[in-house]
């Protein structure tokens, strides 16, 4: 049987859009550093992801990447850059998940903490800084979370114990990756 010429073979096509997209992103590289953005854009992407799973699960437990993007941005692109990253992060996961609530505000202040911590720190190891300023961050929130938003014991010890585990694993897995990969772009 013998095929159709038009049938062979498919014609590959882009869509106009994305070479545009492409083309103004390399223009606008030429004027500014954007690798900063992009890895933003790819926190609060990841942490509107992992920040969803509040709409569908009722459970005690904080997983977030807006402390870990603090950290990383504050070592990698300065102070203002980390406090940023850990405001806006927050700030995309609230708008995403269409939920604000009061201790949405005391955690963008836990962030905050953390890009003081992590340019306070006197270390250069990423791994170090991450687990250290992650429990100052934990330490705030609990104090929060006992006397001010009235969390039970259990809330505020689930919702810290999660937090330093899941920050622990980012920073155990991927702080060094991301960073020297910061670094070099």
């Amino acid at each position: 049987m013998k095929l159709k010429r038009s049938m062979k073979y498919k014609k590959f096509s882009i869509d106009r859009k994305y070479i545009i997209m492409g083309l103004a992103l390399a223009l606008v590289s030429m004027f500014i550093d954007i690798w900063p953005f992009v890895f933003l854009s790819l926190f609060c992407f990841l942490n509107s992801m992992v920040l969803s799973i509040d709409r569908y699960v009722s459970a005690p437990v904080d997983l977030e990447f807006s402390t870990f993007s603090a950290i990383l941005f504050t070592k990698v692109y300065g102070l203002p850059w980390g406090i940023a990253a850990g405001l806006i992060t927050k700030l995309v996961a609230m708008l995403y998940n269409k939920r604000v609530t009061v201790d949405h505000f005391f955690m963008m202040g836990g962030y905050t903490i953390a890009a003081f911590a992590a340019s306070m720190i006197p270390v250069n190891n990423i791994l170090v800084i991450g687990i250290i300023a992650t429990l100052i961050v934990n330490l705030y929130i609990f104090f929060i979370s006992k006397f001010i938003t009235m969390l039970s014991f259990y809330e505020t010890l689930m919702y810290g114990s999660s937090n330093v585990i899941f920050n622990t694993v980012l920073f155990i897995g991927f702080s060094e990756f991301l960073y020297k990969l910061m670094i070099f772009l």
